[in-house]
């Protein structure tokens, strides 16, 4: 007996983990729809129950309408990676032929005019069918018919996703080679574009060889892009050459980590975006290489999410929801361990 509750609990555990990890943010939001079918409110398309037969109670369903929608609101920006549809089991399942799938942030057209991530040919009766949309943006997704006057019926929609991480930049320290003036480092992650030197905002050098300018996430994160606003009042060819440097590493000031880009020219005033690709890092370096210098910065902007790869291994985790996780694992090989203790020294536990 004692073994079998330990099983159980076993077991709870690791549902209530794989839940975790595979969220359904749909359940996050909130729903509306172009109108409701009896008591088909939308509500029931994220209760998150797939039961497809109309008569379980379980589907989303507008009225017979033209261009009849259904909108999920997930109340914060999101970088949607799937949204999975449950089609009707017991009737007419071609209704669903032509909806479309539109992510954004406007509520033009009821959040029907955001980017489309997908259009649906056909879903078969009952099914659950995966649309992926690559890390598209929205607080809202809309599925909607257009062009025809239909029933919408949606048992259920699933999103995996993630939410968009706010500058990062802000959440790090910072330090650079020298400080002219007034202008020390925190100006440039002060939230501010403002490029007029005068005003303040801006992070700058004295005219040194290789100047530099450091962010420490004091986590590592996985750097999607690095966002650069350039002075405009003066000077703007200075950055010229510059070099975004991302890493673990502190060789060098941390100059010698790899590089993800390097900057020709970033017009007067302008702010320029660098894609990295989820280059790894805890530190992020602008380094001008090579010439004696300022180093002006007057925004710098980062877009990245934590990177996770430590925590299984060496328990250095970066959450308290990870150390959690972990502490959870380690507690599931122990009460395994029991079990089997259990079984092997006292069997007539079972009886």
């Amino acid at each position: 007996m004692h073994s079998t509750v330990m099983k159980k609990g076993v077991t709870w555990y690791l549902t209530r983990v794989y839940m975790k990890l595979s969220e359904n943010v749909a359940r996050l939001g909130q729903v509306a729809q172009s109108s409701t079918y009896g008591n088909a409110k939308p509500e029931n398309a994220i209760d998150g129950n797939r039961a497809s037969n109309y008569n379980q109670g379980s589907c989303a369903c507008t009225n017979n309408n033209l261009n009849p929608w259904w909108r999920l609101d997930l109340l914060k920006t999101y970088k949607i990676n799937t949204v999975t549809i449950t089609n009707r089991q017991d009737c007419c399942s071609e209704r669903i032929n032509g909806a479309e799938i539109r992510i954004g942030n406007s509520l033009n057209d009821n959040g029907n005019a955001n980017p489309r991530c997908a259009v649906i040919s056909s879903i078969a009766a009952g099914a659950s069918q995966t649309f992926a949309c690559n890390g598209m943006e929205g607080r809202y997704i809309n599925i909607i018919i257009p062009g025809r006057t239909e029933y919408l019926t949606l048992c259920e929609v699933e999103v995996d996703g993630t939410l968009s991480e706010t500058n990062v930049a802000r959440l790090g320290q910072v330090s650079q080679s020298s400080k002219y003036g007034n202008a020390k480092p925190e100006n440039a992650i002060d939230g501010n574009r403002a490029s007029n030197f005068n005003q303040g905002s801006c992070a700058c050098t004295n005219n040194n060889l290789n100047p530099w300018w450091r962010l420490d996430l004091l986590k590592t994160y996985k750097i999607n892009t690095v966002t650069i606003t350039n002075r405009q009042d003066c000077c703007p060819e200075r950055i010229n050459g510059a070099e975004i440097r991302i890493g673990n590493s502190l060789n060098d000031n941390g100059n010698a980590n790899p590089r993800c880009a390097v900057i020709s020219s970033i017009a007067a005033g302008a702010s320029q975006t660098f894609a990295c690709n989820g280059m790894e890092g805890r530190y992020i370096n602008i380094v001008i290489p090579g010439r004696t210098e300022y180093l002006t910065l007057c925004e710098v902007e980062v877009d990245g999410t934590l990177s996770g790869k430590s925590c299984p291994i060496l328990l250095v985790c970066s959450t308290f929801n990870e150390h959690i996780m972990v502490f959870g694992v380690l507690l599931i090989i122990l009460m395994l361990i029991f079990a089997t203790f259990q079984r092997l020294m006292l069997p007539d536990l079972d009886k």
